[in-house]
């Protein structure tokens, strides 16, 4: 993806994201992407909150909370992490770098057609 007004190109990936699915909010982090890691630490507050209510009515233990929060969140990172920051770039003014770039982006709907 190519800024046209400051020349900047950040490259985005398409499909599941393996970084962060292993180090949850490391690519977020080194990628300066800190719009998507703040989602990211949002989301992942309020899921744990939701699975220690869920735990506490059925009258499971808390100390499982914080590593099925990890496990469940990772995997949806590494399914969306992608998709959010190609769609974030877009957003900031980026725009597909060459067609070939621009047919990937449509065709898997990272990017939609005006």
């Amino acid at each position: 993806m190519k800024n046209p007004k400051t020349g900047k190109v950040r490259l985005g990936k398409i499909g599941f994201s393996i970084s962060s699915l292993i180090f949850h909010y490391l690519p977020a982090i080194l990628r300066s992407d800190y719009y998507n890691l703040a989602c990211m630490c949002g989301i992942d507050m309020i899921a744990y909150m939701a699975i220690v209510m869920i735990q506490n009515s059925m009258g499971i233990a808390n100390d499982t909370a914080m590593t099925v929060t990890y496990v469940l969140t990772s995997i949806l990172w590494g399914t969306i992490y992608n998709l959010m920051y190609v769609r974030h770039l877009h957003k900031l003014g980026y725009v597909p770098g060459d067609k070939y770039s621009a047919a990937k982006l449509y065709k898997h709907r990272y990017l939609k057609r005006k």
